[in-house]
């Protein structure tokens, strides 16, 4: 099982690398985000197929339809600012719906479609609620998050939208490993032992420890190292934040995931990675983690050129 684990992994992040690379310097760089969103919207689409299919097997009924027709529709409209630049022109700062106004847009939009979708075939007592939310939830879930990570791509100059939205990556990763080897060394505490037994107290603070320490070494030396020190600005709390908050959201996404398969009578997500999983199963905890990653470079606790 761990030589599955390693393999699918190796997979992964050749894969992700092949695409940074390519944002970085293949054709359309000046176009930001041109490679990364793709790549995103693989990985993010292909978690909100597996979570529909698993709803499908569910007392619940089909959802498929609306829910990833929402998404899509939401990371769509999320894509709208990236694709711009391929007219010549920069994105319209006085564009009344900014960057984020598309996909909020789309959102509200998807979650008034996923009800009007059941409309036609409501019967009483037919789960009809449920349909339309679950639809509705799948569907700003995954094209919101989607959202805010195009919305850290496109921070600042280019170089540093993809520096940011590759450290988040790394960050909420290195956490999850940390909270995993801090939990079986130390781990005594159950977290939420009816949802995943595994996960402790001294793992969320052991993960947090080693998120906060990447953050720095990320942000704090290689940063400046990479962009010049006075461009680059980056003090304790923002590093302690960044970390702190990266790692609440990661276990957020990796416990919501949990309880989603426990309601649904799923295992894993799915099957297209051995000893991983699903597509979910590797995103769970980046999705949120794009959401909290955005808010704190916002704030200006970390800034970097061209923000």
């Amino acid at each position: 099982m761990l030589r599955y684990r390693l393999l699918s992994a190796l997979i992964i992040i050749s894969g992700a690398l092949v695409f940074v690379a390519l944002d970085a310097w293949g054709p359309f760089d000046r176009c930001q985000g041109f490679w990364m969103v793709p790549l995103g919207a693989y990985l993010i689409y292909g978690s909100a197929i597996e979570c529909v299919s698993m709803v499908r097997e569910n007392v619940h009924g089909p959802i498929t339809r609306p829910a990833l027709i929402g998404c899509a529709g939401i990371m769509l409209a999320a894509a709208v600012p990236v694709y711009w630049q391929l007219s010549g022109q920069p994105y319209p700062a006085d564009c009344g719906l900014g960057r984020l106004g598309w996909p909020l847009a789309a959102s509200a939009i998807a979650l008034i479609g996923c009800f009007a979708w059941q409309i036609p075939n409501y019967r009483p007592n037919s789960n009809f609620f449920s349909r339309a939310i679950l639809a509705g939830w799948v569907s700003v879930y995954f094209g919101g998050c989607f959202a805010f990570a195009v919305a850290l791509r496109l921070t600042g100059d280019s170089d540093w939208g993809l520096y940011l939205l590759v450290g988040m990556i790394l960050v909420t990763k290195f956490s999850d490993a940390g909270a995993y080897f801090a939990g079986r060394a130390f781990g005594k505490t159950k977290l939420c032992p009816n949802v995943s037994p595994g996960k402790t107290v001294e793992g969320l603070v052991g993960g947090a420890f080693v998120a906060v320490v990447a953050c720095w070494i990320y942000f704090g030396y290689c940063a400046p190292w990479a962009f010049g020190s006075e461009q680059v600005q980056v003090s304790i709390l923002g590093v302690v934040v960044l970390g702190v908050l990266l790692t609440c959201a990661g276990v957020m996404g990796d416990l919501l995931e949990s309880i989603f398969k426990r309601e649904m009578g799923c295992k894993d997500s799915g099957r297209l990675l051995p000893g991983l999983g699903g597509l979910w199963d590797v995103t769970d905890s980046l999705l949120p983690a794009a959401v909290a990653g955005y808010l704190v470079v916002v704030a200006d606790l970390i800034h970097g050129p061209g923000q």
